[in-house]
């Protein structure tokens, strides 16, 4: 017997072989009954295709923008190329300089303001003060056993010339005037007939002022050499008389300036003048005072 017969436990299996192998062939493929079912599938390949690997240096796509190198510098698609560069008003970048592209200009550049000069209003340096106003004129002279009274309003005047020695003190020279036009003029109780035109209390000497800052207001005083002269009426050229003696003397103010430039200030002041001197050609004294109020301008 044949040996596949012997064994019906091995029959099957070349069977089944041959008839896999048989089906695999395009013969046997085409031999197949229309209805017959269709053959199993090959087992899925458990590789990726090909184009479905990543490598490193894959080609980029040809619609992808081919990188340059500089110098030359593209700027990116759709970004505009920025404004070109202007410098600020009144100031202009040196011969060759340009800013770099893509940088905005700077904030437009002014100096600080330029400060005050030196001096602006402080009180240093050459120092000069002209004072002119309105003044009262009072004097008292007793001799022969009598008393003389001279009164009266007039001009008063006072001009100071000078340096500051320190922050806001200023020494300087001084003449001060107080006058008496058409003054009323009593000799005991009675009245004489012939009057002077006007009668003066003029003085000069040295003297110190001191500015309080910031009002700018001022005191100063001086001493002072005084006599008191008188003027007739009779027109002559020798019209001048001296009613006393020189004397000493003193005159004092107060007064308020306004800044109306570095240097000048305007202002107004009040001065008390007085003196006392011997008589000139009597034995006697007589004393004098004075108020003033005055308008300044000064140079400081």
């Amino acid at each position: 017997m044949h040996l596949l017969a012997r064994s019906p436990r091995l029959a099957p299996f070349p069977a089944a072989m041959l008839l896999l192998w048989l089906g695999q062939t395009p013969a046997f493929a085409q031999a197949q009954p229309a209805g017959a079912p269709p053959a199993a599938a090959p087992p899925a390949a458990t590789t990726p295709p090909p184009a479905a690997t990543t490598a490193p240096d894959a080609v980029a796509p040809s619609s992808a923008p081919t990188p340059t190198s500089p110098p030359g510098y593209a700027y990116p698609p759709g970004y505009p190329p920025p404004a070109p560069y202007s410098p600020p008003p009144g100031y202009y970048p040196p011969p060759g300089y340009y800013p770099p592209p893509g940088y905005a200009p700077g904030a437009a550049y002014y100096p600080p303001p330029a400060g005050p000069p030196p001096g602006h209003h402080e009180h240093d340096g050459f120092y000069m003060r002209l004072s002119m106003g309105l003044g009262y004129l009072h004097t008292s002279a007793s001799y022969a056993g009598e008393t003389e009274t001279i009164s009266g309003g007039g001009l008063g005047m006072d001009l100071a010339f000078g340096a500051a020695v320190a922050r806001n003190l200023v020494i300087f020279g001084e003449i001060a005037v107080t006058s008496a036009e058409s003054p009323t003029v009593k000799y005991g109780n009675a009245s004489p007939t012939t009057t002077p035109a006007s009668v003066d209390l003029v003085g000069f000497g040295p003297g110190l002022a001191y500015y309080l800052e910031p009002l700018n207001l001022y005191f100063s005083g001086s001493l002072q050499f005084s006599r008191v002269t008188a003027s007739d009426n009779s027109g002559s050229s020798n019209d001048t008389a001296d009613l006393t003696d020189m004397g000493f003397g003193a005159s004092f103010m107060a007064g308020k300036e306004w800044w109306v430039s570095s240097n000048w200030g305007l202002g107004a002041a009040t001065m008390l003048h007085f003196a006392s001197m011997k008589l000139n050609g009597y034995d006697g004294r007589m004393t004098a005072t004075g108020v003033s109020i005055l308008f300044s301008a000064t140079y400081n």
